[in-house]
């Protein structure tokens, strides 16, 4: 983490623009003070690029739009995946440029869509894009256009609110496939849906549930996660859960007056 948060630090001291990548079904909780901070101290001109507007309805993206452009941080909605509003990160970025050509750093937790907006930029695939946290494993320069460098910064940050579990499956520090318990993480995560926004378990044909270890009972007893005896396999049922949440199939939202 240490290591993570030294090469940020000097791809934002080398840079003239700032790209914060969000992930737009929770844009507060994948915001880092800590980089707004420095890029800030070092007179760096700031932007957020809230990823991912596939997932969430428009009115609500727009939202966020406008509520972090409040707090006087420019931002575009777009889904990157998708090219659904790109080019207007293309112009934005142009915008706040001090001078042509324009370096830019590309930052944000892991799985927020980084590498992705980095191979919108270039044209082709030159960032590995992968859901497993910690992909990138160093910072890439990138000659996205003529007057473009693009800076790829390493995928895992010092993550603010570590000691709460939804948000560190938020941030990307949690992967799946190798922690050693899922369940913690898959509860505390269902936990802030059943707060924020109780629908979206309808992802999985819950029309309800009382808490967040009855849906996680539900979810492992619809999909087939059973032991010996009937009995669902939580941990299996907490692990698709996290990998849900990481490839796009579990969403939700909320607005930004919400906790």
């Amino acid at each position: 983490m240490a290591e993570a948060w030294r090469r940020v630090r000097r791809v934002v001291e080398d840079s003239d623009v700032v790209v914060e990548v969000l992930d737009a079904r929770d844009p507060a909780a994948t915001r880092n003070s800590d980089v707004e901070k420095l890029a800030r101290s070092l007179g760096k001109r700031l932007m957020a690029a809230i990823n991912k507007a596939d997932l969430v309805p428009l009115e609500i993206g727009l939202k966020w739009k406008r509520w972090l452009e409040s707090q006087g941080v420019p931002s575009v909605f777009l889904s990157a995946r998708e090219r659904l509003g790109t080019r207007k990160l293309v112009a934005y970025i142009k915008r706040l440029a001090p001078s042509i050509p324009v370096k830019v750093a590309v930052v944000g937790y892991p799985n927020v869509g980084k590498s992705t907006i980095i191979n919108y930029l270039k044209g082709r695939h030159v960032a590995s894009t992968s859901p497993k946290p910690g992909w990138t494993r160093g910072e890439q320069l990138v000659r996205a256009k003529s007057w473009l460098l693009v800076v790829d910064t390493p995928g895992v940050l010092a993550a603010e609110g570590a000691e709460d579990p939804a948000l560190a499956v938020i941030r990307g520090a949690v992967d799946p496939g190798r922690v050693d318990d899922a369940v913690p993480y898959a509860v505390a995560l269902i936990e802030r849906v059943l707060k924020l926004n109780p629908k979206a378990l309808e992802a999985y044909g819950l029309a309800s549930a009382s808490s967040a270890e009855e849906a996680l009972e539900l979810i492992g007893r619809r999909y087939g996660r059973l032991m010996k005896g009937g009995r669902v396999n939580v941990d299996e049922a907490a692990r698709r859960v996290l990998r849900d949440w990481i490839v796009g199939k579990l969403t939700y939202w909320y607005e930004p007056d919400r906790p």
